[in-house]
């Protein structure tokens, strides 16, 4: 436990001026958890008066993390509008597009956990340097990139970067924020995640509309260049003390090379199923069964023979905690799903401009930050995450229900409703849901539980971009076959948009964009179809833990430089 940590949090056998000696606290046996009735704790016995409040020091860290998660997630979207300007430039195909942006969130994905528990063993400030380090590297080759595929290249290293910067910034936050407090200033990391998920298309709208595409790259490096000036200096971070052999022998590398490969694996066949290849294909089926028993095996390992499995089975040790992991794959889904198909419906069917695609996002821009900064606030003051869970999915479900009237009517009153909607209820859960997973875990697992939340919604979000693609087509393939349409449309859908802008009004023109819109129909109703699941079982089984938790942790925050500097 930081220093400062641990004056702002004695021991209950002191003063009960305390405010952390006034809160119920989870027993220390890791095998009893408080039963849903003596959960819920009301406001009077962890008076929010008394609140904890971070130093400085904790204060700039938590900023700076939020700094390195903004660029972390405009990445993820910034490619979304300029992609036909890039594959036009580089003169590569429909598929090699597909690629550039399922490349980053594939490699996000598998390597979030492993980068987690490598900090575990050899520090917190080690790891993220290193990321930082891999994100600028990427970021350079995707910058000059003068071919698809030294593009590629650099997007899957910018993704294992990105994968690192994100996950350690939760993380790092568990070892110095107590999780009472800790959805509050999670809101600012959260809030500023958000934000660059959703200005990504924006930004890249307008940079793609004024000058060359590769200024969404040249526009990270202001961002980048301050985390690693920042980071080294304020993160003091310690872990346990340990010889480096003895450091070595601690990660599960076993553990770690069947995962990597295994979710890869799984992953791949999800994203080309039914674009690239049919689903009955062996090229599809043969990597989707390879990784899906690849990813069983890995659970197996990590239960039975791991001396310190990085997945830890405890996470999952009731059927809470499971739906709360479940909701999170769920969310990045959805949220990632309307994000990235959002636009993809104005530039079709409206035949907007990469501008105005990207200002359409403005209303689930302001929604999503600001309801995830206020939720964080209203979780920690009244120590209650249940109910933002619940009310979030039912606002999320009705905004994904909205998206069904766009085909029908796509007018500016009605997207701009549906966007305010839906990102408040999204707004919501992005905050709440990940402590509720913290809540439920084990005592001195916190860390582990943000890492695999952060792990679980962003393998959701690979999943929703490549289960929701391969949804839009085949809907849209049946509509082309009844209007006696070529079904290769479909299969290319993106690419044609360029043609569609150029094709003249007409009777084949309206023809298409009917398909377009039933294509939309379908991947809309699978978005609310998950949606209203994720409500159902959020409901059903997530229970409220009391958030009053003393920080456990094997990683000392050393103010000593920076009392030094101030000095």
């Amino acid at each position: 436990m930081s220093a400062t940590t641990a004056e702002a949090l004695p021991s209950p056998t002191e003063s009960s001026s305390s405010s952390m000696s006034d809160c119920k606290h989870v027993p220390t046996d890791t095998a009893v958890l408080p039963t849903p009735h003596e959960a819920i704790v009301d406001e009077a016995q962890c008076p929010p008066e008394k609140e904890w409040s971070p130093s400085l020091h904790e204060k700039a860290i938590i900023y700076t993390l939020a700094i390195t998660s903004f660029i972390v997630a405009l990445d993820a979207t910034i490619v979304i509008i300029p992609l036909s300007a890039i594959i036009q430039d580089l003169k590569g195909t429909t598929t090699q597009a597909f690629w550039i942006g399922t490349s980053y969130l594939l490699s996000n994905a598998v390597t979030m956990p492993v980068i987690c528990a490598v900090s575990d063993v050899f520090g917190r400030p080690i790891c993220l340097i290193f990321s930082l380090v891999a994100f600028t590297v990427g970021t350079v080759l995707c910058a000059v990139a003068k071919n698809v595929g030294v593009l590629l290249v650099g997007r899957s290293i910018q993704g294992i970067g990105g994968a690192g910067i994100h996950s350690l910034g939760l993380v790092i936050q568990t070892d110095i924020v107590p999780l009472r407090w800790r959805p509050k200033w999670y809101g600012i990391t959260l809030g500023f995640w958000a934000l660059g998920l959703a200005i990504g298309p924006i930004i890249g709208g307008a940079v793609v509309h004024g000058t060359t595409w590769r200024w969404i790259f040249y526009l990270m490096f202001p961002f980048l260049g301050f985390g690693l000036i920042a980071v080294p200096y304020l993160l003091t971070l310690k872990p346990r003390e340990a010889t480096f052999k003895e450091k070595l022998a601690r990660i599960d590398w076993v553990g770690s090379f069947i995962f990597t490969g295994s979710a890869t694996s799984f992953l791949i066949a999800i994203s080309w199923g039914g674009t690239q290849f049919e689903w009955n294909s062996f090229q599809t089926l043969a990597p989707l069964i390879i990784g899906f028993l690849g990813l069983l095996a890995t659970l197996g390992y990590e239960k039975l023979l791991a001396t310190e499995p990085f997945l830890r089975h405890s996470l999952y040790h009731n059927t809470s905690s499971v739906v709360g992991y479940v909701c999170g794959c769920i969310q990045g889904m959805v949220m990632y799903g309307f994000l990235y198909y959002g636009p993809f419906f104005f530039q079709s069917v409206k035949l907007f401009s990469p501008l105005n695609t990207g200002v359409t996002l403005l209303p689930a821009t302001l929604t999503v930050t600001t309801a995830g900064i206020v939720c964080g606030r209203l979780v920690t003051r009244y120590n209650n995450y249940r109910w933002a869970i619940c009310v979030g999915w039912f606002v999320a479900s009705l905004g994904a229900g909205l998206f069904l009237i766009w085909p029908r009517n796509n007018s500016a009153a009605v997207w701009v409703i549906t966007y305010l909607v839906i990102g408040t209820g999204q707004g919501g859960i992005l905050n709440a849901q990940n402590f509720a997973t913290q809540a439920m875990c084990k005592k001195g697992d916190e860390a582990a539980a943000a890492a695999m939340y952060a792990f679980i919604r962003q393998f959701g979000m690979a999943l929703g971009v490549g289960i929701g693609g391969t949804t839009f087509q085949n809907v849209m393939t049946l509509k082309l076959r009844w209007l006696g349409l070529p079904v290769e449309i479909a299969k290319q859908a993106e690419s044609y948009i360029s043609v569609l802008h150029k094709m003249p009004a007409g009777d084949y023109k309206n023809k298409v964009l009917d398909a377009y819109k039933y294509g939309f129909t379908g991947l809309f109703a699978f978005y609310l179809g998950i949606s209203v699941v994720a409500l159902v079982i959020s409901a059903l089984f997530i229970e409220n833990v009391d958030l009053c938790r003393e920080i456990e942790t094997d990683h000392q925050l050393d103010d000593r430089r920076w009392e030094k500097q101030r000095r």
